[in-house]
C-alpha cells in the first residue's frame, strides 16, 4: 500500500508546487495591497457593514474590519482562498483518483496486484495528503514573512494553527470528490459532482447561518473552520477539528467500502 501511496503522490509533486506557488503568488498581492487598504480602512469598514449578512459571510467572513492584518488576511485571503478555492480544488484533485482508472480503463491493473480494493482507495487518498500538507506549509512561510515585510505583526501561533485546521479541512473536502470518484465512471461526472458538491455545501452553511434553519448547514465543512475567529479572536475549537477529523474517516471509510462492492465489469 505504502508503495502505490509513494507513486501517487510522487505524481502529483509538481502540480503540487505549481498550486503552492499560485497561491504564494495571491498571498504576495494581497499583503502588499495592506498598507494602502489600511489607509482608507473606515471607508472599507462602513462599506462592510451596510453588506447583506449571507454577503458577508460568504466573501469576508466572520470578521468585523479591515484595518487589522488578522481581518484583512481572513476577509481578503483566507475566506477565498482557503474555505472556497483550495476546499473546491481537493475535492476536485480527489475525485479523479479512482475515476480516473476506471474511464482509462487502467484499474483491472491496479487491482491485479496483491492489494485489495479498499487499500487502492486509501492509497489514492493518502497520496493527497502530502500535497495538502505541503501547500499549506509554504504558504504559510509565505504569509508570515509577508505580514513583516509589509511592517505588520502577527501571532504566529495562530496562524500556524489556521493552517493545521485547514490541513484537515481541506482533506474533508478530498473526502468528498473520494466519494464521487469511486461512485462514477467518468471522470468528468466524478469531478463535477465532488466540487460541486463541496460550493453547495458552503452555500448551503451561507445561506442558513444565523437563522431558523441554521441546522441544515450542520452539514457542511466550512461551518466547522472558522478561519476569522482563530485569526482574530484567537478561538480554538477542538470539537469543530474532531467533526473535520471524523468526516475524513468516515468518507474514506465509505468509499472504500462501496468500492469494496462495487460491480466494475460493466
Amino acid at each position: 500500500m505504502l508503495e502505490l501511496t509513494s507513486f501517487e503522490a510522487g505524481r502529483r509533486v509538481r502540480g503540487s508546487l505549481l498550486l503552492a506557488g499560485a497561491m504564494v503568488a495571491l498571498i504576495v498581492l494581497t499583503v502588499a495591497l495592506f498598507p494602502s487598504i489600511q489607509e482608507t480602512g473606515a471607508d472599507l469598514d462602513a462599506y462592510l457593514e451596510s453588506l447583506p449578512p449571507e454577503a458577508t459571510r460568504a466573501f469576508v467572513g466572520n470578521v468585523t474590519t479591515l484595518t487589522t492584518i488578522e481581518g484583512y488576511l481572513v476577509s481578503q485571503l483566507y475566506q477565498f482562498g482557503w474555505v472556497i478555492l483550495l476546499a473546491i480544488y481537493y475535492a476536485y484533485a480527489a475525485a479523479t483518483t479512482v475515476a480516473g482508472e476506471v474511464e482509462r480503463g487502467t484499474i483491472g491493473l491496479t487491482l491485479s496486484l496483491p492489494v485489495t480494493r479498499s487499500r487502492v482507495v486509501l492509497s489514492k487518498f493518502l497520496s493527497l495528503v502530502p500535497s495538502v500538507a505541503v501547500v499549506n506549509a509554504i504558504t504559510f512561510l509565505a504569509v508570515y514573512a509577508g505580514v513583516v515585510f509589509v511592517g505588520e505583526s502577527i501571532d504566529v501561533t495562530d496562524l500556524f494553527v489556521i493552517h493545521a485546521y485547514s490541513t484537515v479541512y481541506l482533506l474533508a473536502c478530498a473526502g468528498v470528490g473520494l466519494l464521487a470518484s469511486v461512485a462514477f465512471d467518468s471522470i468528468r461526472r466524478a469531478q463535477t459532482v465532488g466540487a460541486g458538491a463541496v460550493f453547495a455545501l458552503f452555500l448551503l452553511d451561507t445561506f442558513t447561518f444565523d437563522t431558523d434553519y441554521e441546522w441544515l448547514g450542520a452539514v457542511a465543512f466550512s461551518r466547522y473552520f472558522d478561519p476569522g475567529g482563530i485569526l482574530v479572536s484567537g478561538d480554538r475549537s477542538w470539537s469543530d477539528l474532531c467533526v473535520l477529523l471524523s468526516a475524513v474517516i468516515v468518507l474514506v471509510i465509505v468509499s472504500a467500502e462501496y468500492f469494496e462492492r462495487r460491480d466494475l465489469s460493466s
